[in-house]
């Protein structure tokens, strides 16, 4: 049993030092790069106990196999696609789960006391390393903003196309419909957004007169300088994203695509879409990725087939 967890062990802190490595290779930020260098120092060092634990006891390590090698390379991949933050949040999935199994293996009886010590110290730093990793996610706010944005514009305009084949036979028609609702949705997601940011710019500002009049009475106020973009640039990312969207469900009747066909390729390029993306929701919400991508999946096609139903039994009465 204790070679086992020596062996498991030691490969999983072999492999998260190699994946921290590979990704401060290609990080261009020095200050990111340096928190990275740090968590894959931190994970060699938990290596080398692992190491020291199976030579005091005559256990053979294995190095990382082909899967593992593969796995890197897919994190490295998953970087240059969707960005570091989320790459991070998805190599860091299991630090509560480490934690807690390391405070379980400090109690394990086969274990020496110095061990137990150290098992105790590693748990700690495996706490920890999410409050190093909050320094590397600086756009979170704009990733996750623009993902539900793009979500948005996949659900609605699924429901709407879908809706509208129902009733229309031409593909260039859904296709307009379609393009319709996904401008009038983009041009009232982003009035939402600017009406939400400028609020929150309002009540900024609201603050900071108080702050200047209790500053005549000798108290000390400081005044941030970089909110004047953040009302545009959020009407832009919602904007871009949400279009963005909208055109996957468009996409198959603008090809052409009409029927029953279009209207299955259209759920289909939604559904995985939708999916991808519910996964990167679940990975920033600590939720799992395979079940929000499904529940987010699951209810796009559901809302899409309620508003076909709707569209068929307007078309049955004369409509």
């Amino acid at each position: 049993m204790i070679s086992e967890i020596v062996r498991k062990n030691y490969k999983e802190e072999i492999l998260g030092a190699t994946v921290y490595e590979e990704l401060a290779r290609i990080e261009k930020n020095d200050k990111v790069k340096e928190v990275l260098e740090e968590l894959a120092g931190g994970e060699k060092s938990h290596a080398a106990f692992w190491k020291e634990v199976a030579d005091s006891r005559g256990i053979k390590l294995e190095g990382l196999g082909f899967f593992d090698k593969l796995k890197i390379r897919l994190f490295k991949l998953f970087r240059r696609v969707f960005s570091l933050p989320l790459t991070l949040k998805l190599v860091e999935r299991g630090e509560i789960s480490d934690a807690e199994k390391y405070y379980q293996l400090a109690n394990v009886a086969e274990f020496n006391d110095t061990e137990r010590q150290k098992l105790s110290s590693i748990m700690m730093q495996e706490l920890v390393h999410e409050d190093l990793l909050v320094q590397t996610q600086i756009n979170v706010d704009k990733i996750r903003d623009s993902i539900y944005a793009v979500s948005d514009g996949l659900i609605e305009v699924l429901a709407g196309v879908s809706g509208l084949s129902s009733i229309l036979v031409s593909p260039f028609l859904v296709a307009l419909g379609g393009l319709i609702i996904g401008i009038s949705g983009t041009i009232s997601m982003s009035i939402g957004a600017y009406l939400s940011s400028s609020s929150e710019n309002d009540i900024r500002k609201s603050k900071l007169k108080k702050e200047k009049l209790k500053a005549l009475l000798g108290h000390v106020y400081s005044e941030d300088g970089n909110e004047g973009n953040k009302d545009s640039e959020s009407v832009k990312i919602t904007a871009i994203s949400y279009i963005l969207g909208a055109l996957v469900p468009i996409l198959p009747f603008l090809l052409g695509l009409g029927g029953l066909l279009g209207l299955v390729t259209s759920y289909a390029f939604t559904g995985v879409i939708t999916f991808m993306v519910g996964g990167i929701i679940g990975l920033l919400s600590d939720v799992s990725p395979l079940k929000k991508g499904s529940i987010m999946a699951g209810l796009a096609i559901g809302a899409a087939l309620v508003t076909h139903l709707i569209g068929i039994a307007f078309h049955f009465i004369g409509y």
